[in-house]
């Protein structure tokens, strides 16, 4: 059965952390449980992007997908990096961490994606976890036209089944990064609870029932219906992103920097952040 959009939605301009320019789309209400947020961020060659000073987390994943550009990230774990065009950032916050994050352009600008994901409450009381993925490790696919890159989990297109390298998101969620390189019509088998595209340039065409279309023009996030198959046809040009996971049913209490599962823990986290004890 072919799953049809369900919920489209615009993407809020927003200001974060030193001044940084973003397009944010919120999902606190659950309804892409595991994944809560998704921020876009993108800058030309010739800006200076502000930074994301240092700032804390607990009770979340968080997933950094760039493009174009570069992000250097730090953090109070004594992880020091920085990665690039293709490139994929991982951080598990579990129940404490403090980082920052310093964006920079290259040759073709800035333009990434951050997804915050929704972890079980236990995960929220584990120590914190971080990975780097390179764009050598990311599996890439031309299918028929498209070029497809696996970043997270597993995916079945076009009849065929396909497993990424990355293999830690929440809710068992998978990634995937589709841009046409003609005209072409995709299939995505998935019967996952919670499945949506981020519609990342130009426009696409979701099939219906009966054959017919739902266009949909680039910024546009979409959540779908339940079934097991989504059908998208592009032009040439077209580039979307691909999420599903299954939720964690659990409930979603968000203040700031930090998600937890009651207004108690909300409250208990951020005295342990002013008291100094949330890291350590």
């Amino acid at each position: 059965m072919l799953r049809e959009p369900k919920l489209i939605s615009d993407a809020i301009p927003t200001v974060d952390g030193d001044g940084v320019d973003l397009k944010r789309n919120s999902f606190f209400d659950g309804r892409f449980d595991p994944f809560l947020m998704l921020d876009e961020i993108k800058a030309s060659a010739d800006e200076t992007p502000n930074a994301f000073p240092v700032h804390p987390h607990r009770g979340i994943q968080t997933l950094t997908y760039l493009i174009h550009g570069s992000m250097s990230h730090q953090d109070s774990m004594g992880n020091k990096s920085k990665i690039h065009a293709g490139d994929l950032q991982w951080m598990h916050t579990g129940k404490g961490i403090e980082h920052s994050e310093k964006p920079d352009v290259d040759a073709n600008g800035l333009w990434g994606f951050q997804f915050w994901l929704n972890v079980p409450r236990q995960e929220k009381f584990e120590e914190p976890r971080y990975q780097d993925v390179s764009a050598d490790d990311v599996l890439s696919i031309e299918l028929n036209g498209i070029d497809a890159k696996f970043l997270a989990g597993g995916v079945r297109v076009n009849g065929q089944s396909y497993l990424s390298n990355f293999r830690s998101l929440a809710g068992n969620a998978s990634l995937l990064d589709l841009h046409w390189q003609e005209r072409q019509l995709i299939d995505i088998e998935n019967s996952d609870k919670s499945a949506g595209i981020f519609v990342i340039s130009q426009e696409v065409n979701v099939v219906l029932a009966g054959g017919v279309f739902k266009k949909l023009p680039a910024g546009k996030c979409v959540s779908f219906s339940q079934g097991d198959h989504i059908q998208i046809h592009a032009e040439s040009g077209a580039r979307v992103l691909f999420f599903s996971g299954e939720p964690i049913g659990e409930p979603i209490v968000h203040h700031g920097p930090f998600v937890m599962t009651s207004e108690a823990e909300i409250r208990d986290t951020i005295k342990a952040y002013r008291d100094g004890t949330l890291v350590g």
